[in-house]
């Protein structure tokens, strides 16, 4: 008979007991979250010069690294797409000049979340761009009909 400890394979082959995978992945009692969130995050860890550059790097309203904005709002974005398609005619102007003006609203209300304001600008003056354009057209259509 051979002596061994016991639930220790034959051989030594096999994860130590009541060990985990092999390298450490997977969270502790195999606990999945919804979604496969993958491994959990790691605390920031480390002597008194780490943390402190660390805490120089990141911006605490945001939790963005420092000098980098925020994401742009969907409405700025929308307000340059809608700006760039004159093909559309007045309604895709005016849907630029609205998006944009409610975009620039929100960067106005909430700087550190919001960004875009100079996307935002952009589809402003290209929407009125495309209502003066449009207007133009329609005023030489006019008079070219009555002369």
């Amino acid at each position: 008979m051979i002596d061994r400890p016991l639930g220790a394979a034959a051989g030594g082959w096999g994860p130590p007991p009541g060990g985990g995978a092999p390298g450490g992945f997977g969270p502790p009692g195999g606990f999945t979250p919804p979604g496969g969130g993958g491994p959990p995050a790691k605390p920031i860890t480390g002597g008194p010069q780490t943390m402190a550059l660390h805490a120089m790097t990141i911006e605490p309203a945001t939790g963005l690294p420092r000098g980098e904005k925020p994401p742009a709002t969907t409405s700025a974005v929308l307000s340059l797409v809608c700006g760039l398609l004159l093909c559309l005619g007045p309604v895709a102007g005016l849907t630029a000049i609205v998006a944009g003006l409610v975009a620039r609203a929100a960067v106005r209300r909430e700087p550190a979340t919001n960004g875009g304001a100079g996307i935002a600008l952009a589809g402003i003056l290209l929407g009125v761009a495309n209502l003066v354009g449009w207007s133009l057209l329609a005023l030489g259509w006019a008079l070219s009909a009555l002369g």
